[in-house]
């Protein structure tokens, strides 16, 4: 069956709509509807640019992570000294704590 090659109009509906049924099989013969196809479903660029600013992480981030890591070793250490002056070695907390998960 020949086949003959639809516009821009069309690609571009078979993209939106999903149709009609024979689009795989003219597009797997057709290399010139395959890359056209690709082309036309390529985003914007502006919506490229979009995209990679709200994705973008935000520019204190390494402060605020180093803040919360400070913040829990610090919990940690604190809870490790608590934890000895009432005459418990951590290393027995840990030891109970294993208990618990098997």
């Amino acid at each position: 069956m020949k086949w003959i090659h639809p516009s821009n109009r069309k690609l571009q509906r078979w993209l939106d709509d999903g149709e009609p049924q024979d689009v795989d099989e003219h597009v797997a013969g057709c290399v010139r509807c395959a890359n056209r196809l690709e082309e036309l479903a390529t985003p914007l660029p502006e919506l490229s640019q979009a995209l990679s600013r709200s994705m973008q992480a935000p520019d204190d981030l390494v402060q605020r992570l180093g803040v919360r890591m400070t913040e829990s070793m610090r919990t940690r250490e604190d809870l490790r000294l608590l934890l000895e002056l009432m005459g418990v070695p951590l290393a027995t907390v840990r030891s109970l704590m294993m208990e618990d998960d098997t």
